[in-house]
């Protein structure tokens, strides 16, 4: 892509910049302002639209990407082809990538804090450093995934990796909404349940009667 003296590594940084920004907007902005007029958005809402804003960015590369691949002179080989000669990158601006590191700072906010944060609060006191250990772990698990698809992120075959990488993030999205939103409407519940031996049972009693009264 046309970079026009801008470094390889600045566009993705807009990734921390839009975090930054964004964080305090959403933490001191948005979130008060909802409470205020009694609106209801609780952990697994938020942790839904965060996954919602990952798949838009994995939708919105998929397009920039077929973008590329439809400008010269290289069109699906960028920088391979003899009119290039390794040097000259097909005709679109580097630019046009930056609401992908944009909407992955809005995923990251909504899902990635407030599911640490979901998870220490609501693990028993003796558990929270496992808890936090096991976030870590699914995040190892994730790496070792990508490093999986590596061979496939390569030319032509990215805009079908980002399009695949956005569908079977959707479906995620929707099976994590079916399984856990009946969460939400215990939430307060849950923040004050003194845990101990029978907590356990106790979850599992108040999520099924939050699944019953979800299927009313």
């Amino acid at each position: 892509m046309e970079t026009n003296g801008v470094p390889n590594d600045f566009v993705p940084a807009m990734n921390q910049v839009a975090c930054i920004v964004l964080g305090p907007m959403i933490q001191h902005g948005l979130y008060p302002f909802l409470n205020k007029h009694r609106i209801a958005f609780r952990p697994i809402a938020r942790i839904t639209v965060g996954f919602i804003f990952v798949v838009a960015s994995m939708a919105y590369a998929a397009v920039v990407q077929h973008l590329i691949y439809q400008r010269g002179p290289c069109y699906d080989t960028p920088l391979e082809c003899a009119a290039s000669r390794g040097a000259v990158p097909n005709q679109i601006n580097v630019w046009i990538q930056t609401p992908v590191f944009v909407l992955i700072a809005f995923g990251e906010i909504f899902a990635y804090v407030t599911g640490l944060e979901y998870a220490y609060a609501k693990a028993p006191n003796g558990m929270k450093t496992i808890v936090q250990a096991i976030s870590l772990l699914v995040a190892g698990v994730g790496a070792a995934l990508g490093m999986a698809i590596s061979p496939v992120a390569k030319d032509p075959k990215l805009v079908i990796m980002y399009a695949s990488v956005a569908g079977i993030m959707a479906i995620t999205t929707i099976g994590f909404w079916i399984g856990f939103r009946s969460y939400d409407s215990i939430d307060e519940e849950l923040d004050s349940l003194e845990v101990n031996s029978n907590s356990v049972e106790t979850v599992s009693e108040m999520v099924v009667t939050a699944d019953a009264k979800l299927a009313v």
